[in-house]
């Protein structure tokens, strides 16, 4: 019965959020039993506390069972809210005789869109590769050449701070060999090769990735800010400000097809503080200081919030490893929300070709249920409902929740 609550309580936490939709912060408590993985116990005593959340605005419990031959078959509990939550932090965490307990704050959002998408109830699987840069001599203000990297690994912990992607740095990757046509470089269809072996080798669900098109300074003669600026603004004497550029296109292709889903620009302008000598490399304690690292934090958090719109709702998919007999292997793992218990649908997959003569993964769903047996870090162990061979189920083939 409890897997139930807390599988459904995560659907909610992952729900998409509407811009129309009205906010309201609250504080909860949930708690937990320590068990041997001290990460999925806090990660139990979250959902509880959503659900305690969920109750106080509205959410109720619905719980049915069914009998056969006086014996219960199925016991279902549904928690059933009119809405959904977004920027979930913890704000206290204990643990005492056994029992882990967190205090959240968390913001709920009325109506919205993926009430029903099941796949909600995993954290979908991201690995972000580098962002290069198209003009490398725009970093050398500053000493940012760092960057190309650094970048991935800011945006995967933004995005893992979220509770509803689990996304992995992958910054040492960088997937395109002309930055001035990415991402149409590859081919007219926007398909990305190397981003599918990413995916394959990290076990994620889609690869984000990225070019900076621009870090220069707006007016690089402006003189750097003073005392004097503020009292001789209030006589009307205004100086130029030493503003500088941050233009950033972010893509996401299916690490399944390397088909690309989503791409969009993003950009902002901050002050840059410091002297043309100063190399504060980025993603550092004193860039973050800066006006222009404050612009930069706040972009990169909309990036993080239209990633989290955008494949929120996609259904979670994973790729079967081995198969053998009644059971197979799949490339996810706990560290996405997977339990035992769980049920998903293994579809065939295939590659078909069009007028062009260009490959393309194409799904054929089989209609058979794969119930998780066990939960390893890197991979999971299901049990089907007929042998795999009888369906010609193999490995590459994938298992879905919708």
């Amino acid at each position: 019965m409890k897997h139930w609550i807390l599988a459904i309580v995560m659907m909610l936490a992952a729900m998409l959020i509407t811009v129309s939709s009205y906010a309201v912060e609250l504080t909860s408590v949930g708690s937990a039993a320590v068990g041997k993985d001290l990460i999925e116990s806090r990660d139990n005593a979250i959902r509880d506390a959503l659900r305690q959340a969920s109750l106080q605005m509205g959410g109720s419990i619905h719980s049915s069972q069914m009998l056969v031959d006086g014996l219960v078959t199925r016991d279902q509990v549904n928690l059933k809210s009119n809405g959904q939550f977004r920027h979930v932090r913890v704000l206290e965490e204990k643990i005492a005789h056994g029992i882990i307990q967190v205090k959240i704050r968390a913001e709920f959002l009325e109506g919205g869109q993926c009430e029903t998408n099941q796949g909600n109830g995993y954290r979908k699987a991201v690995a972000v590769a580098g962002f290069a840069l198209q003009n490398p001599k725009d970093s050398v203000l500053g000493g940012l050449g760092n960057i190309e990297q650094r970048l991935s690994g800011v945006l995967a912990n933004t995005i893992n701070g979220r509770h509803r992607l689990h996304a992995m740095d992958s910054g040492h990757v960088l997937l395109f060999t002309s930055v001035d046509r990415a991402p149409s470089s590859q081919n007219n269809l926007q398909r990305l090769t190397n981003s599918v072996e990413l995916a394959k080798e990290l076990g994620a669900q889609f690869v984000v990735s990225g070019v900076i098109r621009d870090l220069s300074m707006v007016n690089p003669n402006a003189d750097l800010p003073s005392i004097w600026d503020t009292p001789l603004s209030y006589v009307g004497i205004e100086k130029d400000k030493r503003h500088r550029n941050f233009v950033l296109d972010v893509y996401v292709h299916d690490g399944i097809s390397g088909s690309l889903m989503f791409q969009n620009t993003y950009a902002t302008m901050g002050e840059w503080n410091y002297d043309d000598h100063r190399r504060t490399g980025f993603a550092t304690p004193v860039y973050w200081k800066s006006d222009f690292g404050q612009k930069s934090k706040e972009l990169i958090s909309k990036v993080v919030r239209d990633l989290n719109s955008n494949l929120g709702c996609q259904p979670y998919m994973a790729k079967i490893i081995d198969a053998r007999g009644d059971f197979i292997r799949i490339d996810t793992g706990s560290s996405v929300g997977m339990r035992p218990g769980d049920e998903l649908t293994v579809f065939r997959t295939s590659t078909f070709y069009n007028l062009d003569q260009q490959g393309l993964t194409q799904l054929q769903g089989t209609e058979i249920k794969a119930k998780i047996t066990q939960v390893q870090p890197r991979f999971a162990v299901a049990k089907l409902e007929k042998t795999a061979a009888r369906f010609a189920i193999q490995r590459e083939d994938v298992v879905v929740a919708w």
